[in-house]
């Protein structure tokens, strides 16, 4: 048997998948699609709930698609999966500007020294964390440093400010760290700024929706979810079966959003739905959870009724029907 690890042609490549049971009604449109997404990012990334897993059907666990199954189906997973991506990428930069605003602004309402945020006795006590303190000071200090020289510089707006002030402060450096080192960041100041910051997200969900405590541990534990999805997103990767190896503890979470018990620590694409309502403004996560209702009931249309249950599980929703947190 040929497989498609060889190279092969369009028309061979189809040819294959036809092979294996699945159907090819427009095959001019087909070979568009390949030439433009690439068959092992289409085929590769989005068969696995089309593929036939009864044994008495498929004994030898052959890749053989399941009956009815289409290339258009494969593709429409294919295509949600893409739109799943940039309506999630777009959330979560808001909230990776929000935390950004909010760490900057508490660290320096309480150290206003200029470069305080270079300073280790700043920054939390504990031995465990001076590790990734020291990689944080070095980071924020050779931006800096960096911009101080005449040469070509990564950044113009951080020559920019320093040219003008002879200083870049932390609400200017903190806009070109990355999500991981602002994570990284809010890991090792110390227990009472952590704790104000996640008041500060805790304060704007109660004011649009109702009270809740939000302690640095949960923010803790939602940024460790929220990081990789961002970097996920953000790539031409598949996202809807995306879920991290181990569980993250929300237990405090799941029960201030009254959500049942062990729903967000699986850490699905469901979960970051979810968790993306404490953290940005009520009409946004409104306008953006009925945004990916619309793609969700549109994928149902376009697929067959198991392969749809079988993607909803992968994405962590729980099987009542529900499309929403």
């Amino acid at each position: 048997m040929r497989y498609v690890k060889d190279f092969a042609s369009h028309d061979e490549q189809l040819e294959i998948l036809e092979k294996r049971g699945l159907k090819v009604t427009d095959k001019a449109a087909a070979k568009r699609i390949l030439s433009r997404e690439n068959y092992y990012a289409l085929i590769d990334g989005y068969k696995k709930p089309f593929l036939e897993q009864n044994e008495r059907i498929n004994p030898y666990g052959l890749e053989q698609y399941q009956a009815g199954t289409e290339f258009s189906h494969l593709y429409a997973l294919h295509s949600f999966d893409r739109k799943l991506r940039l309506l999630l990428l777009s959330e979560l930069l808001k909230f990776e500007k929000n935390i950004k605003s909010k760490v900057a602004y508490r660290f320096s309402e309480k150290f206003r020294e200029t470069g305080s945020f270079l300073e280790a006795g700043n920054y939390s006590p504990d031995s465990r964390h001076h590790h990734e303190r020291d990689r944080i000071i070095s980071t924020l200090g050779n931006l800096i440093k960096s911009h101080k020289k005449r040469d070509k510089v990564r950044y113009p707006a951080i020559r920019e400010f320093y040219d003008k002030h002879k200083n870049v402060p932390l609400w200017v450096l903190v806009n070109f760290l990355s999500l991981g080192q602002i994570t990284h960041f809010y890991a090792v100041i110390d227990e009472d700024l952590r704790e104000r910051i996640a008041h500060d997200f805790a304060e704007e969900y109660s004011e649009e929706h109702a009270p809740i405590r939000l302690a640095a541990s949960d923010l803790d534990a939602i940024l460790r979810i929220v990081f990789p999805y961002r970097n996920k997103s953000a790539h031409e990767e598949v996202l809807y079966r995306f879920h991290l190896s181990h569980p993250v503890e929300l237990g405090s979470v799941e029960s201030m959003l009254a959500m049942k018990k062990g729903s967000l620590s699986g850490a699905t694409v469901f979960s970051v739905m979810c968790l993306l309502q404490l953290v940005l403004a009520k009409g946004e996560y409104a306008v953006f959870s009925k945004k990916v209702e619309s793609l969700v009931n549109e994928l149902e249309e376009s697929v067959q009724k198991s392969a749809f249950a079988k993607i909803m599980k992968d994405a962590g929703f729980d099987g009542s029907g529900s499309k929403s947190c």
